[in-house]
């Protein structure tokens, strides 16, 4: 091991037990620095190679004073003793800020319309925060799974349907563009984007509901359900939304995380607006037109 194991994003690091931000470069302790004694007596006590711990060390500078105290070094001999048993959070859809940053591209449709440090809603997908702490414990599919196939095609078959109908006079139908990509909502309730999962979408007077189900690497299954509150302005051509709730699968909140103080960390979302295909063909004519339609923007964005 030549250093922490880092979630496939990037964003996040393992400690052992949960998932913490990932440390940035300029974070990283250098190894002169380090009481190599401490890496002994950690690497000891948990019973993991003494080299692991000095390389993983480095990078458990957790409250950035320039040094790797006693808790920091055990958390980084716990990374090693203890395997990943986790899903990093919503590997499928967004990130977190590695330390000391602020808020990475997400994916998502349209620029942050309110000014200041928030992240750039790129992408083709609903917006969604990159965000959130991770989850308390993974759904555990293989518990819950019922094999009732013939009943379950009946059921798919006849819910299709219907949502085809019900969806097929929606307004938000079709494909929407934004700064750097764009989403498409079918009339059968499913989504196209460049995200790879299994998405699908419904409405609720004024909120927007997506579904994000994704296969973590262990294969394991992980869905997100973002709800937005939107409005359509200029003959329904143009698509306000602000993030208002994301839980997982088990209820709980992706917009809160644990920073590396321990503090409970609200992630509030920007509203984003996005452009009918029609009126902008691509993120380059997005970005050259946003600005006419500020004018119609919604009270709450």
């Amino acid at each position: 091991m030549s250093g922490p194991i880092y979630s496939d994003d990037g964003y996040w690091m393992w400690n052992g037990t949960e998932w913490i931000p990932a440390t940035q470069a300029q974070n990283v302790v250098p190894t002169q620095q380090i009481d190599q004694n401490a890496v002994a007596n950690a690497a000891t006590q948990v019973g993991v190679p003494e080299q692991q711990v000095a390389a993983v060390a480095p990078h458990f500078d957790l409250n950035q004073d320039g040094q790797i105290d006693q808790n920091e070094m055990m958390q980084a001999a716990q990374s090693i003793a203890n395997p990943v048993n986790v899903a990093a959070p919503n590997q499928a859809t967004m990130g977190m800020p590695a330390q000391g940053g602020n808020l990475p591209h997400m994916g998502g449709i349209g620029e942050p319309v309110q000014s200041g440090a928030v992240p750039n809603m790129g992408g083709g997908a609903m917006p969604m925060p990159v965000m959130a702490g991770p989850p308390k414990k993974v759904f555990d599919w293989k518990e819950k799974k019922v094999l009732l196939v013939g009943g379950i095609v009946t059921v798919t078959v006849a819910i299709g349907v219907l949502v085809f109908f019900l969806l097929s006079g929606n307004p938000i139908v079709g494909t929407w563009v934004g700064n750097s990509g764009e989403i498409t909502y079918n009339k059968d309730g499913t989504v196209q984007s460049e995200i790879q999962a299994v998405q699908t979408w419904e409405t609720d007077d004024n909120k927007l509901i997506q579904t994000v189900t994704s296969t973590l690497p262990n294969g394991s299954k992980m869905t997100t359900i973002t709800t937005a509150q939107y409005e359509l302005s200029d003959g329904n051509d143009v698509l306000w939304m602000n993030v208002t709730s994301m839980v997982d699968q088990d209820g709980n909140n992706m917009l809160m995380y644990t920073d590396a103080g321990g503090n409970e960390v609200e992630i509030i979302m920007p509203c984003v607006v996005a452009l009918r295909d029609s009126i902008a063909k691509d993120s380059a004519e997005y970005n050259s037109t946003i600005a006419s339609y500020q004018s119609s923007k919604p009270s709450w964005c």
